[in-house]
């Protein structure tokens, strides 16, 4: 009986630490995901610029990646069940649900993407046709993406230059020049978060398009049922994998490029005290 207490007891006690540390573990359980939320402020100078770009988190949080995290979160599941079985302890358990989430991000990012397209698909051509839609669309949001980031750093660093020139013709005094350098200093960095998790974001998406143009190259030509169907034309399958492995990744790499770019130059952006306080207007500001 005392074993059988102490038994229950270890499991009433590692379940929620489990759960806690599993959950921290995928992507599927943070709590702030891509485009989480920027709040507004009606006296924001930046406001529709804000709101534009992150309006970027309807089209980046659809469906593309889900595949990839709901097998994460099988494995980790499962993996965690098997590993507290063998082992009896909240090590093992863990060490289980990680390599579970391992193997599960694996095995449900492979094909979910591929697999739903290609039960709706008549034909490879089709299929391929589907793919290279969705990459088209892909390139388009992450343009949109960047440019509504470019709009919105120009009014951040324009924003301060007028501070700086105020402040230099000492038509605001230093503490008012200061909270209100502050003020752009802290929404950027806000901003600056969110376009590193659109770009994480990005990347799963991207990693899930080239894992489906290899399988379109690769895969037997079937449909949902097993049943043979026509293969693609090789120009299609070409502009897939072209798509997938060169244009989406270069899209991406410039955009991460332009936020590191923007994360740099805000330290000097927002320092009143730098040498060239109000003498130069940022590029992409229209005073």
């Amino acid at each position: 009986m005392r074993f059988s207490i102490r038994a229950r007891t270890v499991r009433a006690t590692t379940t929620p630490v489990l759960a806690a540390a599993l959950c921290f573990s995928l992507s599927g359980c943070q709590t702030a995901g891509p485009g989480a939320s920027l709040a507004t402020d009606p006296s924001d100078p930046c406001t529709s610029e804000r709101s534009a770009f992150a309006g970027s988190k309807t089209y980046f949080q659809d469906q593309i990646v889900s595949g990839a995290v709901q097998g994460a979160a099988v494995g980790a599941v499962g993996g965690a069940l098997t590993g507290l079985a063998a082992t009896g302890n909240l090590r093992g358990a863990l060490i289980g649900g990680l390599t579970g989430a391992a193997v599960g991000g694996v095995v449900g990012g492979t094909s979910a993407y591929y697999s739903s397209l290609a039960q709706r698909a008549q034909d490879q051509n089709e299929l391929a046709y589907a793919m290279n839609q969705d990459l088209a669309r892909e390139t388009q949001e992450i343009d949109h993406t960047a440019a509504t980031f470019g709009r919105l750093r120009a009014c951040r660093f324009g924003q301060a230059w007028i501070v700086k020139t105020q402040a230099r013709q000492g038509m605001l005094d230093r503490p008012t020049a200061l909270a209100r350098i502050a003020y752009h200093r802290d929404k950027f960095s806000e901003e600056i978060n969110i376009a590193h998790e659109f770009g994480l974001t990005m990347a799963k998406r991207g990693a899930e398009f080239q894992q489906a143009a290899v399988e379109l190259k690769t895969r037997p030509p079937v449909n949902a049922q097993g049943a043979p169907i026509a293969r693609a034309a090789p120009s299609r399958v070409a502009q897939v994998d072209k798509a997938a492995s060169v244009s989406v990744p270069e899209k991406r790499q410039s955009f991460d490029k332009t936020v590191a770019s923007a994360q740099s130059s805000s330290k000097a952006a927002f320092d009143l005290n730098g040498a060239k306080l109000g003498l130069l207007l940022p590029a992409g500001f229209d005073a």
